[in-house]
């Protein structure tokens, strides 16, 4: 394990910001394994800004503390997974924790946040720097959400409810969302996991012209419509995955609603940051957010 510091690195593999909290370590052992996983090496980074005024030698000593407590974060994942076999290395960078992981972020195959965070009221919330960090980075970010937590706008559940893991998918018909889709199998492919695509759509009840009781064509029709259109998505993204490996999910509700609830038996939600798709207008700039802020298992988000 090598320690260094942030400044003007290229890293490549997978990066997880690390901050020494609970929702940092359950990131940080996700990313561990996640790494494992692509046979690639973990950078752990932690952005510190030192103290102003102290002499150069009190900075340099601080600097050093800050590096020695990240080393000891990274071995105590290590023991928590069991993960001996990663190139895993320590680094501190100086700066602004958002602006520190956007930079290094131009190489890297996916960053990892935790996401736990309290609000004004007592709400889970994402936290300013995974909200920026999710915004503006152009690789896959994947929030974590610390485990064994209980609160009220959730079910307290940490991943899948049965033995067979699954990873879900939120399709529509942008292209964000098909790159989320190829992201996806890619995950389903390398780790075995069951990949469910889902298509979320509704209808918008529209005002009856006067005197009239108004019009909506049948259900039915929007859902085989739905189904076409998802099964378009998934051969127009080139997913090969065997019949048995695969789900395909029409859901008659929102598609913010959809994946939050599918989180509580999923190992990952995977979501393209931004789109227009579906029957009505889908923005997965909104919902992903809402997926990030209430799901129950880790979020990638995919440009």
């Amino acid at each position: 394990m090598t320690s260094r510091r942030g400044e003007g690195l290229t890293m490549h593999g997978v990066v997880v910001g690390v901050s020494g909290s609970a929702e940092s370590d359950a990131a940080l052992d996700w990313a561990l394994t996640e790494a494992a996983s692509r046979h690639v090496p973990l950078t752990a980074l932690l952005a510190w800004t030192g103290p102003r005024g102290v002499q150069p030698h009190e900075y340099q000593d601080l600097l050093e503390r800050r590096r020695e407590d990240l080393l000891a974060l990274l071995d105590a994942s290590v023991r928590r997974t069991g993960l001996t076999d990663v190139d895993v290395t320590a680094s501190v960078a100086e700066g602004d924790a958002a602006e520190s992981l956007v930079t290094v972020a131009q190489d890297v195959e996916m960053l990892v946040l935790g996401r736990r965070r309290r609000g004004r009221f007592g709400r889970l919330v994402l936290g300013s720097v995974s909200s920026e960090v999710v915004e503006r980075a152009d690789v896959p970010v994947t929030v974590v959400r610390a485990p064994h937590t209980t609160d009220d706008d959730g079910p307290d559940d940490d991943g899948a409810a049965d033995d067979e893991p699954r990873i879900v998918v939120g399709v529509d018909t942008s292209g964000s969302s098909m790159l989320a889709l190829q992201h996806a199998a890619e995950v389903a492919q390398r780790t075995g996991a069951v990949l469910e695509a889902l298509f979320a759509w509704q209808i918008t009840t529209l005002a009856p012209l006067p005197g009239s009781w108004g019009w909506a064509p049948p259900i039915d029709d929007y859902e085989a419509f739905a189904a076409e259109r998802l099964d378009a998505a998934i051969e127009a993204a080139g997913v090969t995955l065997p019949p048995e490996q695969l789900v395909r999910s029409v859901v008659h509700r929102s598609a913010a609603s959809a994946l939050i609830e599918a989180s509580t038996e999923a190992e990952r939600i995977v979501v393209g940051a931004r789109g227009l798709g579906g029957f009505d207008r889908l923005l997965l700039g909104s919902v992903s957010r809402q997926v990030l802020e209430y799901a129950s298992c880790p979020v990638t988000v995919v440009r």
